[in-house]
């Protein structure tokens, strides 16, 4: 199912919702998690009706629980995954970077909800690449408006646009920023930049070899030059598979990669070291 679509049986979701008395601004707990909702958001919407978002990311079917688990989250947002990862992992260290000032905002005053989990998290607004970019301002995709939205939206997933004006950082230059020492995971969603990420990262992946989970959309990845070989090239170079959720389904090719990848959407991939 395409992005459009979902977004679609989302308003007719959200609409029928509001018709039968549910307030549009809520406090929710999920999975012991807090979150200032607002239905009329297409990520708030999925944590309310179904307790998650991307919830096999967060279960334990592919990350193990530790006390000392390391994470980066690229692409935050509200904090759908940071915030669950860290309840589900003691004294864990999560960075959570996000460049748009309207999903930062969001993700302060969830984590400002969850003060068990603030030591845990680490909040970096910044614009992630391969540490060669500069981005004075660019564009933005983070919000799914679901009500009547104003200003320029996508013209394929429909988010709303938001500028970004904020520091560049490389995935390498943010471990050595925050001086960490070991790294269990990276999760990467930022509409089409995640190849270039995943370049700016590539001596963290060497040395570490963290579990990562990218997402991935052929009409984003088309306008950069980009096919699913390039993630397939880069990845094998450092022995590692890439994965449907299941973590053993191998996605070698970019004809394999569009039986899963719908033609105008997207699907997150687990990149598993051998």
């Amino acid at each position: 199912m395409n992005t459009k679509t979902k977004i679609g049986i989302a308003k007719c979701i959200y609409r029928a919702l509001r018709l039968v008395g549910f307030s549009q601004h809520r406090i929710i707990t999920r999975n012991g998690v807090r979150f200032d909702a607002d239905l009329a958001e297409g990520i708030d919407l999925s944590l309310f009706l179904f307790g998650s978002f991307q919830k096999w990311v967060i279960d334990d079917s592919l990350l193990p629980r530790k006390s000392d688990f390391c994470a980066i989250d690229i692409g935050a947002n509200i904090g759908a995954i940071c915030l669950p990862l860290a309840a589900r992992n003691a004294d864990s260290r999560i960075i959570a970077v996000e460049p748009t000032d309207h999903a930062y905002q969001r993700l302060q005053r969830n984590l400002e909800l969850n003060p068990t989990l603030q030591p845990r998290i680490k909040t970096v607004q910044a614009f992630m690449g391969d540490g060669s970019q500069t981005v004075p301002s660019m564009i933005a995709y983070p919000s799914w408006r679901l009500d009547n939205p104003a200003g320029a939206q996508h013209e394929v997933h429909m988010g709303q646009a938001h500028e970004v004006s904020c520091p560049m950082l490389s995935i390498d230059s943010l471990v050595q920023q925050e001086g960490l020492n070991h790294l269990d995971f990276i999760k990467i969603d930022t509409d089409g930049h995640e190849l270039d990420i995943l370049k700016g990262g590539t001596q963290t992946i060497e040395r570490w070899r963290p579990i990562i989970v990218f997402e991935f959309c052929f009409y984003e990845n088309e306008k950069r030059g980009y096919s699913f070989t390039d993630f397939t090239a880069f990845f094998h170079a450092l022995n590692y598979d890439i994965c449907l959720s299941d973590k053993t389904t191998r996605i070698a090719d970019d004809a394999a990669a569009r039986r899963v990848v719908p033609p105008l959407g997207s699907y997150d991939f687990a990149a598993i070291p051998r």
